[in-house]
């Protein structure tokens, strides 16, 4: 019996072990943040039909019906928030999505020093709360030699 006990146990080990040990091996680079921007970007529209009927008895037996049909159109938006970050020798334009309305960028300053780290097509921004922001990166540009 004791043996189920300890299953969970080692499995949430087993797990903040890894992810642990995911993060450290990140090569964090350090870079200036030019610009940062809101976007928001309609993804499309929802429309949403309602119809109403009534049916009406006259004096001689017969039935008036009649309908009235709404059409309501919501536009879907996405919001994004867009960072220029300038590192020794290349420059990102990075794009994070904020998936809900409360949704709060990375808590940063621009003109000042910002550490961020490359995974792939993926920009990770540390902020000044030290909080991880994921961001898709849309551009990469080489630095002119000074």
């Amino acid at each position: 019996m004791r043996r189920i006990g300890y299953a969970p146990r080692l499995l949430v080990a087993l797990l903040l072990a890894g992810t642990t040990a995911l993060a450290a091996t990140r090569q964090w680079q350090t870079g200036h943040l030019i610009d940062t921007e809101q976007e928001k970007v309609k993804d499309g529209s929802i429309t949403h039909y309602n119809t109403d009927g009534r049916a009406k008895n006259r004096n001689n037996g017969k039935t008036d019906y009649s309908e009235n049909t709404t059409a309501t159109t919501t536009d879907n938006i996405d919001t994004f928030e867009v960072y220029t970050i300038q590192a020794a020798d290349k420059t990102y334009i990075a794009r994070e999505k904020l998936l809900f309305p409360w949704s709060k960028p990375a808590s940063v300053t621009v003109g000042a020093e910002v550490k961020f780290a490359i995974e792939g097509r993926k920009l990770i921004i540390l902020g000044d709360d030290q909080k991880e922001h994921k961001a898709s990166i849309v551009k990469t540009t080489l630095n002119q030699p000074k």
